[in-house]
This record gives structure tokens, C-alpha cells and sequence, in this order.
């Protein structure tokens, strides 16, 4: 009878956990204005434009407006479009874009460890991220448990884009987003081991954090 009750246990918590698993993905937040505003890398475009609503609208408070990855969004499609041409026709100054390229940084850790070094050289103690919504959780995790924000005062806020296919409640119904957010889920356990004291120094961020590449692109901002 007990192997049956703590069977029926682990079944509910299961079942509880698969239920509510959108909804821990999906941790993003209400935009707060910070003195950097930032579009992470990848997409259809979405990141870009809503980040830049928000620049409109007065979030970033140094007026810089940092975005990483692709220069071109969805390269092989009709809707193609360059993110500097575009933030340029909607009002952002050439002088207050910065773009971190593909090859300086590859991933949403070097990602963050760019951004945290960034507010540090200009002193800057806030951020807002903007990012897919079931990517949320990830970022805000690598930002306190890996990248070490909390550990030099620097206030992040992780925001999302609208996706209208998106809803937390419903998302095992589809097979592919199912698949999404359990990749997610993957990843965020993945990042936190190889990223853990003990591996890395196995990692190209380490290999690149005091390289010339990295540097250089620093003081060209």
C-alpha cells in the first residue's frame, strides 16, 4: 500500500509540474526603465520591435539601444530586414547602437556576460532584456546563478515580445511548441552545469573573454 501511495504522489507532482511548466518558462516581467535597453539575438523580428517600442517609449534612460546576433532577420525570407536600417528609420541615432555580432558572442551566456560587462565599463546599474517569452526563465537564472549580476548591484529586467501562438496554460497542446518548451527546459539545466566553476574554464567564453576580439569590441562602445 505505501509503494502505491508514493507512486500516486510522484504521479500528481508529475502531473502538477508538466501542467505548470509553461508558466515557469515563461518568466518575463514588466518593463521597467533602465539605463540600457537590449534586444538578445535570434528571432523573426519580434525581439527587435518590440524593443524598440519600448526605446520610444523612453525605457532606456542613457538613450543606447544594444542589440546582438544576426544583422539581417530571417535572411532567406521575403520579410528580411536589416536591424540597424530599421531602428535607424525609426528614429535611433547612429551613435546610440550598439551592435554585438555573431562571433563575439555566440550564445545566451556570452550574451549576458557581454551585456554585465558592458554596464560595467560605463557604470551603468540597470538593464532591461527583452527576449521570446519561453526564454525568459533562462535568461533571468544564467543572469543570477552564472553571469553573477546580483553579485555587482546590477538590476535586470527580462521582458517579452507578444507571440500570439504563445499560451502558457495550453502550450502541451501543440506538439511543436510542447517540444520548445521542453528544449527550454533542457537548456537551462545544460547551461548551469557547463557553466558551473568546475567546466568553465572548457567553455569559449572563457577562451575569449580577455581576447582580443572581445576587448576590442568593448572599446569600440
Amino acid at each position: 500500500m505505501k509503494i502505491i501511495y508514493t507512486l500516486g504522489f510522484f504521479l500528481v507532482l508529475f502531473i502538477a509540474l508538466f501542467l505548470n511548466l509553461g508558466h515557469f518558462i515563461d518568466a518575463s516581467q514588466k518593463p521597467i526603465k533602465s539605463d540600457i535597453i537590449v534586444s538578445l539575438g535570434g528571432g523573426d523580428g519580434c525581439r527587435i520591435k518590440k524593443t524598440l517600442s519600448l526605446y520610444q517609449d523612453g525605457y532606456s534612460t542613457s538613450k543606447k539601444f544594444l542589440y546582438t546576433g544576426r544583422e539581417i532577420v530571417t535572411p532567406s525570407l521575403p520579410s528580411r530586414f536589416s536591424k540597424s536600417e530599421y531602428l535607424l528609420q525609426n528614429g535611433v541615432k547612429k551613435e546610440n547602437i550598439v551592435f554585438v555580432k555573431r562571433g563575439v558572442i555566440v550564445n545566451t551566456v556570452e550574451e549576458l556576460f557581454f551585456i554585465k560587462a558592458y554596464l560595467k565599463r560605463h557604470k551603468y546599474k540597470s538593464v532591461l532584456i527583452i527576449s521570446a517569452p519561453i526564454h525568459t526563465r533562462r535568461i533571468k537564472v544564467l543572469a543570477s546563478q552564472i553571469a553573477g549580476y546580483n553579485d555587482v548591484n546590477i538590476r535586470y529586467t527580462v521582458s517579452s515580445c507578444e507571440k500570439s501562438w504563445w499560451n502558457p496554460d495550453r502550450y502541451y497542446q501543440d506538439p511543436i511548441i510542447r517540444s520548445s518548451v521542453f528544449l527550454e527546459f533542457k537548456k537551462l539545466i545544460y547551461n548551469l552545469i557547463k557553466y558551473s566553476p568546475p567546466f568553465i574554464k572548457y567553455t569559449s567564453y572563457a577562451k575569449k573573454k580577455n581576447s582580443d576580439l572581445w576587448n576590442d569590441t568593448l572599446e569600440n562602445f
